[in-house]
């Protein structure tokens, strides 16, 4: 499409350039006289070009998506295509093409940007400025927009949670607090399965994602319900060994003795 595009625009391009180099020749005293066909064809062929780029600007500005994009590069090709239309109304037709290829530069540099989604990402949080106000519709200029604690991005993503919702799964944690502090799940309400929401089971103290960690009493979601299954390297486990005492050796004693007739199975 881009090379029927081109291949359509040849001819008038010659006639732009062969207008500048007329025009050029005219500054240095030389003759280029043509006739009065050829001077209107010439203009005419002028100001279609100027036309078309105009169209084109139009487009371009009322879709909003180039300014999105590439504000700067967008910012230049409307100064030009303004230069272009202010100064096309007391120039020759030379100085006129120099506007129009200026202009029409701009708008290229501007449309394959747009076209390849090379866009800017203001806040940095991983998602283009074009995606969060055309898409997600979210703050382009904060990286936290529902200020949970997750970047857009990373919700958008990662988590697939609602960058504007601070709590996804309604559980009265954030979206951040579960991911990032807790290590559950900010879609599911009842990580763990077992009958508790992560938020009640933070508030009576116990694990959200452990299913054999859950309050002794309080309003339980309807079964079935997750069983507890916790290998002797859990966490439970551990908690157990730790709550162990040890023997205390007193001064003077020899441990070596003492432990023998501790740990002696024929020892009663």
């Amino acid at each position: 499409m881009m090379k029927a595009r081109i291949q359509h625009f040849l001819p008038v391009l010659a006639v732009i350039v062969l207008a500048a180099a007329m025009g050029g020749c005219a500054e240095y005293g030389f003759n280029t006289s043509i006739s009065s066909a050829a001077a209107k064809s010439l203009k005419e062929s002028i100001q279609k070009e100027f036309d078309l780029m105009v169209q084109d600007f139009d487009a371009l500005d009322a879709k909003g998506e180039a300014e999105l994009c590439t504000p700067l590069r967008f910012a230049v090709a409307r100064f030009a295509v303004y230069q272009a239309i202010e100064e096309g109304r007391k120039t020759g037709m030379a100085q006129m093409t120099r506007f129009i290829t200026r202009a029409r530069r701009a708008l290229t540099s501007t449309g394959e940007k747009l076209k390849s989604r090379k866009c800017v990402d203001s806040d940095g949080d991983g998602l283009t400025d074009l995606a969060e106000v055309r898409r997600y519709k979210t703050n382009p200029n904060n990286a936290d927009t529902d200020a949970d604690g997750l970047a857009d991005g990373l919700e958008v993503r990662r988590h697939r949670t609602n960058p504007l919702n601070f709590d996804t799964d309604g559980d009265l944690l954030s979206d951040g607090e579960e991911a990032i502090y807790f290590k559950v799940s900010p879609k599911h309400p009842d990580s763990d399965r077992d009958g508790y929401t992560d938020g009640f089971e933070v508030t009576r103290g116990t694990d959200p994602g452990d299913q054999c960690s859950r309050p002794v009493r309080g309003p339980r979601a309807p079964g079935p319900w997750a069983k507890c299954k916790r290998s002797l390297t859990g966490k439970r486990y551990r908690r157990r060994r730790r709550a162990v005492r040890r023997p205390v050796r007193r001064e003077g004693e020899n441990p070596l003795i003492n432990e023998s007739i501790t740990h002696n199975p024929l020892n009663p």
